[in-house]
């Protein structure tokens, strides 16, 4: 039997035909049509595409900003960690035809070395370790939620984004969804993204820019995963530099500020001519500024002995 197979037969009245999806329009879209579809669409199965009745900034904001956490706790964690965004994850029968199709908000992979695929095949593509999607208009209960779990996704987290007017049909807030022996309960805090909780991935995705508490949660959740995988902030490509770049800096003005202090000690006042020249003097050999700094009376003296 195969791993598609397996699935349809897996959980028949979670999986069963009838059912609507809130806030989309269904459209007829054969399987061979299917195939070159790159329109967006929510759900698919049996020649009938679902898809949003209305995509909003609102609907839309909140994945951006999810790169943007995911993106800091990879660098944090020294580790690359890779996103498709309305990406297609598909079921397919032992012919290859397709029996269902979801297209979720984000697919996130913790550690994925693979060539990009066309379509995520689910028995073919390992599965995601985290899907994320958006409950603005839809239901994620209507039925992703139960195709979901008849996958096997580990983990799922649900936004639904921050209401303008408290009497929104929906109560803002994301949900963590952890599977659990084949059904998910919901958890206060991710597995894949050790100790992140529901509540601070719901505020780092409404808030207008990145606040101090998510920054702390970003070092918090990217160390632990780093400390797991021997990485850390000097391994990633962008942050490395800049640590290098700090500390290298930090050495400077603490040379400079030591040979500020021994002119200083010597009656030799410092002026603006030195500050214009610092970077040029911390690139000389220290002992040979040391020696210039001994044997200058002036500012003017110094600067023109290290120019000889």
């Amino acid at each position: 039997m195969t791993a598609s197979s397996t699935l349809q037969s897996a959980r028949p009245s979670r999986l069963g035909s009838t059912f609507a999806l809130s806030g989309c329009r269904p459209f007829p879209l054969s399987a061979a049509d299917m195939a070159n579809y790159d329109g967006r669409y929510e759900y698919w199965e049996a020649g009938v595409a679902w898809e949003l009745r209305d995509v909003s900034p609102k609907h839309e904001h909140p994945s951006a900003r999810l790169a943007e956490l995911v993106g800091d706790i990879a660098k944090m964690s020294g580790r690359p960690i890779a996103m498709f965004g309305t990406a297609d994850l598909q079921e397919r029968g032992a012919d290859g035809s397709r029996i269902r199709a979801v297209e979720a908000d984000e697919l996130i992979y913790l550690d994925y070395h693979y060539l990009v695929p066309d379509v995520f095949v689910v028995g073919e593509t390992s599965l995601p370790d985290v899907v994320f999607e958006v409950d603005l208009t839809t239901d994620i209960r209507d039925r992703k939620l139960d195709v979901y779990a008849a996958w096997g996704v580990a983990e799922l987290w649900v936004e639904v984004p921050d209401a303008e007017a408290p009497s929104k049909r929906k109560r803002p807030g994301l949900t963590i969804h952890l599977l659990d022996d084949g059904d998910f309960r919901e958890v206060a805090e991710s597995v894949a993204f050790p100790t992140l909780s529901a509540r601070e991935i719901h505020v780092a995705l409404n808030e207008a820019s990145t606040s101090a508490a998510t920054v702390d949660a970003v070092r918090r959740v990217g160390g632990i995963m780093g400390q797991r995988t021997g990485t850390g902030p000097e391994d990633d490509p962008f942050l490395g530099v800049e640590r290098r770049l700090s500390r290298r800096e930090g050495r400077r003005d603490e040379r400079m500020s030591m040979l500020e202090g021994l002119l200083e000690t010597r009656g030799i006042r410092v002026t603006p001519r030195f500050h214009a020249e610092a970077d040029r003097i911390a690139a000389l050999p220290q002992d040979y500024v040391l020696r210039a700094a001994l044997e200058s009376t002036d500012v003017d003296e110094f600067l023109g002995r290290l120019r000889r």
